[in-house]
């Protein structure tokens, strides 16, 4: 954890010391009064908070960033994959600073998945969080569930650089920069892949496939790799900023 997720009203009033992250920060990081750490609250701001007291309340002042991180244009269009590739790459692609990832049911998705207590009883939700935390941001990426491709597609914004992931019908790499556009879409099927239906789907809305190469990939590795070389295409990097530097 390189940053604690916090609300408005916690950065004034501060949190339990029986609360997990006053926990982490004294027992783990071993932080005392007078110690510093990163903190963000949810898609607006991060800082570095001195803490002030440990007991009973874990109190802090922050001193805030004047400016905000940027949103990664990229949207992630996933077929809904087991819970546990789920959970990885809701954590990754949170710590990857995506702006939305859209989960929709596959024709080759196992409809128990969407019953999952990953998404029953909000458990992707931490998942969201820690990923966020362990890059250092405050922005946390937006979580949509769609019952199949078709209804993701209209979801999205298709006039971007939209992508698909399939090393079946692959018209190349991808690895080429972005041409003209300032933002775009990955699309990714789940374990099984696409069918041919979805197939056609995507190429009617305007995705073009690519390979990663002549591995099969797991859809969390291949998620990640897709989308950095489509973050680099789109040359929306930016440079390290630390916090206070």
């Amino acid at each position: 954890m390189n940053l604690v997720l916090i609300t408005e009203s916690e950065a004034v009033e501060g949190f339990a010391a029986d609360d997990p992250r006053a926990r982490h920060l004294r027992e783990t990081v071993g932080l005392r009064p007078g110690s510093i750490f990163h903190v963000g609250i949810e898609n607006q701001r991060r800082g570095l908070a001195t803490i002030a007291s440990l007991e009973p309340t874990l109190r802090f002042t922050v001193q805030w960033e004047a400016a905000t991180q940027m949103r990664l244009p990229l949207t992630v269009v996933v077929g809904l994959p087991r819970p546990q590739t789920a959970k990885k790459l809701l954590h990754d692609l949170a710590s990857l600073g995506v702006d939305r990832i859209v989960f929709f049911e596959a024709e080759k998705s196992d409809p128990s998945y969407a019953q999952s207590s990953l998404w029953r009883d909000d458990e992707w939700r931490e998942s969201l969080r820690k990923g966020a935390e362990q890059a250092c941001s405050a922005h946390v990426s937006s979580v949509r569930h769609q019952p199949d491709l078709a209804s993701a597609l209209r979801d999205i914004d298709r006039q971007g650089w939209n992508v698909s992931l399939d090393p079946y019908v692959a018209s190349g790499p991808l690895g080429a920069a972005a041409k003209n556009f300032s933002g775009g879409c990955l699309a990714l099927g789940p374990e099984r892949g696409w069918s041919d239906g979805e197939r056609r789907s995507l190429a009617d809305a305007g995705f073009t496939a690519y390979h990663l190469g002549d591995r099969i990939l797991r859809v969390e590795t291949a998620a990640v790799a897709g989308a950095s070389l489509m973050l680099a295409g789109l040359g929306v990097w930016q440079e390290h900023r630390p916090l206070g530097g």
